[in-house]
């Protein structure tokens, strides 16, 4: 792994405990029960699992495809299976000695087994609201970097199924604190929560059996050593350095600026009139509660506004194709801003649908927002900034850690019905979002679309060859950044593609890094009272994955302001040089990237690669959906923010 010249704050001393209980000792020999599994067939029971094991213990690797069996069964048979010959089974095994273990400890009424195919866990539940449980969450885990097995533990509150979403909820959720504010003291309250199970309960949950094997649980969480990144540095006019992107701005001026900003055309019903002046009066610096400077004076252009707005009957297609139509006379540049209120959400996904299909991106902002003088105030700069990106500036960069590297990120967005009670893909469609390591964004280009499965994932394998063998050429480094969000297949495709672009350029280093903030681990920091982590901060799980902290404290202000997400999971998925793996430069270019959303100046702490990617396919989804024109997506300025 590459490392950074040592610095006083990034290599500094520092842990992070993995919310994950090890295993005390090596687990002993697995008593299991098998018999070898025909080709394609399918399983005979629904505890029944199908993994590959060695013939023989004597076996030098996994050589039969099997059934496995946890207890005795007809046509089985008994076999001792090393914890480290399958880790999957390892892992199956002390779900199922837990399982029991847990089923007789709290019994059916406060005790639940949720299983899909990617999630495997029990759910204790600690109490119980009319909205829904707070429940510990436990799950099977090996961690590689520690060769143990162990559980790793989450508190959880789990939706009623009559319940509805609200403020409640995200306080029970310990998302919003008792004041109805974000909450800042989330790790502490988290952890405080784990803490008073494991106090009071752990004992009788600490060994686990299984046909006479036993497994016995230490209740400290496993440490695990910890670096950091460097600080994110955004450059702005003149490429000047500075902390932060609204000050930076202020003070120097916008990476890029605009000549002219094209004219604001407002569409509103009549009874949002007022609510369109407002806007104007506070995106021109006009109301000085707000405490915003104005459009003209951060991005040293004036914000001209038509005095023709178009007066909408409804949020109709009719009446937004009305509107597109009023537009286009205006102007070949002119920038919609819609007012609606929030509730309108039918006529938020039909205005977009309409205006991206016809290449016009458009502003949306809700009467909500502008009643709230304190939301507002919170709003209006952000507001102004996406005006201003749409309008065609660039804002700021982060200072790049290579100067010749292109990111991609690559999502998908297909189009799916019901048939029969079984879901099923009516079409499919991908796409990529290409930036530099400085966060610019370049452009959104069509990887991949189609009806069958065969002609899509012909079209991606043509499109994404064609594509990094143009990139090549002119990058010395490119990496994909793919999200949760694609299929199995979709991914062969992604690894096949760029291990043939390695052999064909040898001269350009290729890696896919899988990026999932939607993840089951959390981790703490122990030398702080908040417990939460320094932002940058990242620890190894296996060769290839690690935890990274995008947000955090600094360890010269030890305070929590803000509420802090939990850490996202990296994985190194295909490398065309084995030393990019867990490589410095690269976690740091994630880290950077988090810093270049253009959606707000405090926006959400993602990497603007895969960030974008989401934002995107959560609009093509609803277009989808509803049966909706699909966007211009190649020539437009980043329509999605």
């Amino acid at each position: 792994m590459n490392r950074a010249p040592p610095n006083s704050l990034n290599e500094m001393a520092y842990e992070i405990q993995l919310s994950f209980l090890p295993i005390r000792n090596p687990l002993p020999p697995l008593p299991i029960f098998r018999r070898e599994r025909a080709p394609d067939e399918k399983s005979p029971a629904d505890d029944v699992h199908g993994f590959w094991l060695r013939s023989t213990p004597q076996s030098a690797r996994k050589d039969k495809n099997c059934w496995v069996s946890f207890s005795p069964r007809q046509g089985f048979e008994p076999y001792h299976s090393d914890p480290l010959e399958n880790i999957s089974l390892t892992k199956r095994w002390i779900l199922e000695a837990l399982d029991l273990k847990c089923r007789n400890v709290f019994g059916d009424a406060s005790y639940r087994r949720p299983e899909t195919h990617l999630v495997r866990e029990v759910a204790i539940r600690l109490a119980s609201h009319p909205a829904g449980e707070e429940q510990i969450v436990l799950q099977p885990y090996f961690l590689e970097s520690t060769r143990n097995f162990g559980l790793l533990v989450d508190f959880r509150f789990t939706l009623a199924e009559e319940a509805s979403f609200s403020r409640e909820v995200l306080r029970l959720s310990m998302a919003l604190d008792d004041q109805n504010r974000r909450n800042a003291n989330f790790y502490a309250d988290k952890r405080a929560k784990i803490d008073r199970f494991l106090q009071q309960r752990f004992q009788e949950i600490s060994t686990i059996t299984l046909q006479g094997a036993s497994a016995q649980f230490v209740r400290n969480f496993e440490t695990l050593p910890a670096q950091r990144l460097d600080h994110k540095i955004y450059l702005v006019n003149g490429n000047r350095e500075c902390p932060g992107p609204f000050s930076g701005i202020l003070r120097h001026g916008a990476l890029e600026l605009i000549t002219a900003c094209p004219p604001i055309i407002f569409l509103f019903r009549e009874q949002e009139r007022q609510a369109a002046r407002d806007l104007v009066r506070a995106l021109r610096g006009q109301l000085p509660h707000l405490n915003f400077a104005g459009f003209q004076k951060l991005f040293q252009v004036e914000l001209p506004v038509s005095s023709n707005p178009v007066v909408l009957k409804d949020f109709s297609m009719v009446e937004m194709q009305r509107a597109l139509a009023e537009v286009h006379r205006a102007g070949p540049k002119a920038l919609p801003i819609l007012i609606l209120p929030g509730s309108e959400t039918d006529g938020y996904i039909t205005h977009k649908a309409v205006f991206t299909s016809a290449g016009v991106p458009t502003q949306v902002c809700t009467t909500e927002t502008l009643a709230d003088d304190l939301t507002l105030k919170w709003s209006v700069g952000n507001i102004a900034l996406q005006i201003f990106c749409k309008a065609g500036g660039k804002p700021w960069k982060i200072k790049p850690t290579d100067d010749h590297c292109l990111i991609i990120g690559i999502s998908q967005s297909h189009r799916e019905t019901v048939i029969h009670g079984k879901r099923t893909i009516e079409k499919y469609f991908a796409f990529s979002i290409l930036t530099d390591s400085s966060g610019l964004f370049q452009s959104i280009e069509v990887i991949g679309q189609g009806t069958t499965p065969e002609d899509y994932l012909s079209q991606l394998t043509q499109n994404l060859t064609i594509m990094l063998t143009a990139k090549a050429a002119v990058f010395s480094k490119v990496v994909l950044h793919t999200s949760f969000r694609l299929r199995n297949d979709e991914m062969e495709v992604i690894e096949d593609v760029v291990e043939q672009a390695s052999t064909a350029s040898p001269e350009c280093r290729f890696a896919v890094i899988k990026v999932n903030q939607r993840n089951r681990f959390f981790g703490y920091n122990k030398a702080v009272n908040s417990l939460v982590p320094y932002e940058g901060t990242y620890v190894q799980l296996s060769k290839r994955e690690f935890l990274l902290w995008f947000e955090g404290l600094f360890p010269d202000k030890p305070n929590v302001t803000k509420a802090v997400p939990g850490p996202t999971h990296i994985e190194f998925l295909r490398v065309s040089h084995q030393d990019l793996v867990g490589d410095r430069v690269l976690l740091q270019d994630l880290l950077n990237l988090s810093g270049a959303n253009w959606r707000g100046f405090n926006a959400k702490s993602t990497p603007v690669s895969v960030f974008y990617c989401h934002l995107v396919a959560d609009l093509l989804q609803e277009f989808h959906q509803k049966q909706l024109p699909m966007p211009q997506i190649h020539d437009m300025h980043p329509w999605f923010l």
